[in-house]
């Protein structure tokens, strides 16, 4: 054979080759296009997830601020404070109070002359004179402006602020209490050398309106040595003959129902006071509430 028919051999057989290897490539690629197709619509076909919602702003608390509380004037603005304390007056404890305290006054009042006979019959005791001048008028106030004025001068909000419901009320316990002297105009025992009237007790009403304020701005640890502060003055002015029994449990009724006017919304602790009758007398109870 010559070089001529050998390259058309060659040429032939190269030829069948590409013819038979083209149908397996056309094949393959036309089997990848029906699995791409087929993946494509499967893709299609599946249901589409949604991306979750982008999460909100986080709320931010408003910026803190600093309230500046208004400074105690219990004398520049006395008339102001004595207003806005005769308006706390009117209340369901007031009521209460006032409502316990009166009826037992009136469940004690016969007894008025035995336990005055028997109180004074050995005459004036020095223990109870003591109790008698810490009810003063003079003495309680002289405490309260006493507070206030070393909390000024020491720079201590707290204590110029206690010094100044101390004033407060004492204050409003003096308008009160005297009141209800005028009102009822009841005589004080024969032979007392008293000049105003005895219903209530006055220095028992003030004693036991400071105890009320100790006891809403220094609890209970504080409060009852100043409570019973306030019935060793009670007591004091029954022996002394200068009250009877029923003035000075009216009395302590007034004083708490005037100290807790003043600290109504601040201090520690919350004080009821309910006058109750005991075998031989009268006693009041206090029940604490912790703030």
């Amino acid at each position: 054979m010559n070089d001529r028919g050998l390259a058309l051999a060659c040429f032939l057989t190269l030829g069948a080759a590409t013819v038979t290897v083209s149908p397996t490539a056309a094949a393959a690629q036309s089997g990848a296009g029906v699995e791409t197709a087929a993946a494509v619509a499967e893709a299609a076909a599946a249901p589409q997830t949604q991306p979750p919602p982008p999460l909100p702003p986080p709320v931010l608390p408003p910026p803190l601020v600093t309230v500046t509380p208004a400074p105690d004037r219990p004398f520049t603005q006395l008339f102001q404070n004595l207003f806005r304390d005769a308006k706390r007056l009117p209340s369901k404890e007031t009521a209460l109070s006032l409502g316990i305290g009166g009826g037992l006054a009136l469940a004690v009042h016969p007894a008025d002359d035995y336990v005055y006979e028997h109180a004074t019959a050995n005459g004036p005791r020095p223990f109870f004179k003591l109790g008698s001048t810490l009810g003063d008028g003079w003495a309680q106030v002289g405490f309260a402006v006493g507070s206030y004025g070393t909390g000024l001068i020491a720079k201590n909000r707290d204590l110029t602020h206690f010094g100044s419901d101390l004033i407060r009320a004492q204050v409003l316990n003096v308008v009160v209490t005297q009141g209800v002297k005028f009102s009822v105009q009841r005589e004080r025992p024969e032979g007392s050398s008293g000049h105003s009237y005895s219903f209530p007790s006055g220095h028992t009403s003030s004693a036991f309106a400071t105890a009320t304020v100790v006891w809403r701005h220094y609890g209970w640890k504080a409060g009852l040595p100043a409570s019973f502060v306030g019935a060793w003055v009670g007591a004091s002015r029954v022996q002394l003959g200068k009250h009877y029994l029923s003035d000075v449990v009216f009395g302590a009724a007034v004083g708490a129902v005037a100290g807790r006017s003043v600290t109504i919304g601040h201090g520690r602790s919350r004080l009821a006071l309910a006058p109750a009758p005991v075998r031989g007398g009268a006693a009041l109870m206090f029940t604490l509430v912790e703030r």
